[in-house]
Formats: structure tokens, sequence, C-alpha cells
């Protein structure tokens, strides 16, 4: 899998909790034009972009290239955190990023082997 379908894979989890495609553009602060070429794995963007893009959706840069989780992998963690609701109060994107972690650990409980 090339890097910008695995960022659009990541992309396209993690936008899931924006109503429309109109309102998770204007979450991360870019055009729905570019939005859309990075959903469909034709956008190209710089360094800078990559990173105003992970940081705006609460992830470090390199999950968004690496494609560290599957999508069910990250919906089931996110059900199960909104389930428990023990982190109602966080921001959407400090759950993701918290999700994000968790998923860390457990590749490292299961001895280093990560995630994918």
């Amino acid at each position: 899998m090339e890097l910008q379908e695995r960022m659009a894979a990541v992309m396209r989890t993690l936008i899931k909790q924006y109503r429309s495609m109109q309102e998770a553009a204007d979450g991360l602060e870019i055009s729905r034009s570019a939005l859309q070429d990075y959903l469909s794995g034709r956008g190209n963007p710089t360094l800078s972009t990559l990173a105003h893009l992970a940081r705006r959706l609460g992830v470090d840069p390199a999950l968004l290239v690496a494609g560290a989780f599957t999508d069910r992998q990250l919906e089931v963690l996110l059900s199960l955190l909104d389930s428990l609701g023990l982190l109602s109060e966080l921001e959407p994107a400090e759950r993701r990023r918290f999700a994000g972690l968790l998923l860390e650990m457990v590749g490292l409980w299961k001895g280093g082997e990560g995630c994918a």
C-alpha cells in the first residue's frame, strides 16, 4: 500500500466524528477539495501539512503515514472508550490521541508486534 493510500485509510477512520465533509474540512482547517484528495489517496501533502493534519486529528504524524492500526481496531477502541464514559470530558481530538496511545501500549503488551 502506498503512503497516500495509508494516509487516506487512517484519515477516513479519524474523521468519522464529523457530520459532513465540510465540517471535517473546517475542523482540519483545510479546503474541502484538499480533504477529498487526501481521503481518495490522491493528495500529496507537504511535511508541514502532514504535521498540521496530525495535530488537528490529535495523532502522531507517523500514524498518518504508517497506517499503524486498522479501521476496525480504532472503531472498537473508540466505542469501548465511549461506553465506559471515562473520557467523556475530553475533546474528540484528545480522545483519538488517547486511543492511538492505547493502541501503541497494546502493541507493547503483545511483545512489540504493533497493532496493524
